[in-house]
């Protein structure tokens, strides 16, 4: 009989050690830190984390996602279903998949990174999930613009030039300039040239761009990145200034209505000598 009811009070513990276990696990859910592995990114280089947010309570709740902790300099945002995102909706008992996109931005402080994602639920509670980032310093690429702005002439067109540099430890090959331009613009030389760098080096690369007549004045901008067989670099965007013949012709009648006036003024003031 001794032996039966030692046996039950050590199955009783076992259960209670059982039970107060699967809560813990559960609750983790309104208050934990999971660790997860993340990426390897190279300099310039973009890419989503997919990211699961569980939602164990009765009623649906509202997340606030945030970062926070990194060393490196990264360009984040969070996004569902391609959709740019600061909040996110968990209904009851389900679980919502919410993307963290990172680009490396900048100078590299450490090889190993981690980056702090923070989903605060509406009631105050908070998950805290932890990513791990590894740079890979093997390849990067830089691309830089040689001139800082730059006027272009409705109907005719713009040349741009750039230098671009092997910033890694590898050989990089088949590098060319990837444009982004306004509407109707066209590259008219350069768009095949390539170059191959090693490590440390630099190159030169133009292209030419057309501007359409239809074109009317004004500001815009034109994006360029560097982009090779092994990666592609950080986009650089150059302000672009359209200004039309007519434009043109305007001030140049301005500017000679203006010394005329000027020189009759001075014939009336002083009279013919």
């Amino acid at each position: 009989m001794n032996r039966i009811r030692n046996a039950m009070l050590v199955l009783s513990v076992l259960a209670l050690m059982l039970v107060s276990s699967v809560s813990t696990v559960f609750a983790a859910d309104a208050s934990g830190t999971e660790f997860l592995t993340g990426c390897n990114l190279t300099l310039g280089e973009s890419k989503a984390v997919a990211l699961f947010i569980r939602n164990d309570d009765a009623a649906p709740h509202v997340y606030k996602l945030t970062t926070e902790g990194s060393a490196n300099s990264y360009e984040l945002y969070f996004s569902s279903n391609g959709a740019a995102i600061k909040n996110v909706t968990v209904p009851a008992g389900t679980s919502s998949q919410v993307d963290v996109n990172i680009t490396l931005n900048g100078n590299v402080s450490v090889i190993e990174d981690k980056l702090s994602v923070k989903a605060v639920r509406d009631d105050g509670k908070e998950n805290v999930i932890n990513l791990s980032i590894m740079i890979n310093k093997d390849y990067a690429l830089s691309v830089k613009s040689m001139l800082d702005k730059i006027d272009i002439l409705s109907g005719k067109s713009g040349e741009f030039t750039f230098s671009v540099t092997n910033n890694g430890s590898k050989d990089l090959n088949n590098i060319k300039i990837k444009p982004e331009l306004p509407y109707k613009w066209v590259v008219s030389q350069g768009a095949e040239t390539t170059m191959n760098l090693k490590p440390g080096e630099t190159g030169t690369a133009t292209m030419k761009i057309d501007v359409p007549s239809s074109q009317a004045a004004g500001n815009f901008t034109a994006s360029f990145t560097a982009a090779s067989d092994e990666t592609s670099s950080i986009q650089v965007s150059i302000p672009a200034t359209v200004k039309t013949s007519s434009n043109i012709a305007y001030w140049a009648i301005g500017i000679l209505v203006l010394i005329a006036a000027f020189t009759v003024f001075q014939f009336k003031r002083h009279g013919r000598r």
